[in-house]
């Protein structure tokens, strides 16, 4: 027997190492962007939750203040709210939206001046005003209402922006 015929090829060559690194590589950097998507889109995802709660939570409190509301104005700009309510201890309840701060705040009577948003959002108004009072027609139809329009604005961790409006509408029951 030839002496060649009795080695055994054993281990990888050197092409073979290469072609698996390769291969690893790739699926490594596969991996890797794969958990960057996940835990970019579950940022997003927290901050589009955390506006959609400030917002309905912001329309809920001004749903509680004009429940029961035996006068309301606005103000010219739409950005003041002065709301009188039947039967309650505490008239009026002044809502204000400051845009150049991004809040909106709520004081009843005499009391303080409290925010409704977090300081992670910026409450703003639409191109129109945040809040309008359509007195009724008088045919019926269309009786008084205070509509609501703001603009909720957060920024993930990495710095984009998402937004969201919300509106309402609440009729003047006298």
């Amino acid at each position: 027997m030839n002496k060649n015929t009795l080695q055994r090829n054993t281990g990888f060559t050197l092409i073979e190492t290469v072609i698996y690194i390769g291969l690893f590589a790739i699926l490594m950097g596969g991996a890797l962007t794969s958990v960057y998507a996940i835990i970019e889109g579950n940022n997003r995802n927290q901050n589009k939750a955390m506006v959609q709660e400030e917002g309905t939570f912001i329309l809920g409190k001004i749903d509680w203040a004009l429940t029961g509301v035996s006068s309301a104005s606005v103000d010219a700009a739409g950005k003041i709210l002065t709301i009188t309510k039947s039967n309650f201890p505490n008239n009026p309840i002044v809502i204000t939206v400051n845009e150049q701060l991004g809040n909106i705040t709520i004081k009843r009577g005499i009391g303080l001046t409290q925010g409704l948003n977090n300081s992670n959002v910026r409450v703003e108004c639409p191109p129109e005003k945040c809040f309008n009072r359509d007195l009724a027609t008088g045919d019926g139809i269309n009786p008084e209402n205070i509509s609501v329009d703001i603009l909720v604005n957060s920024r993930t961790s990495d710095g984009l922006p998402y937004s969201q409006e919300f509106s309402t509408v609440k009729f003047i029951r006298k």
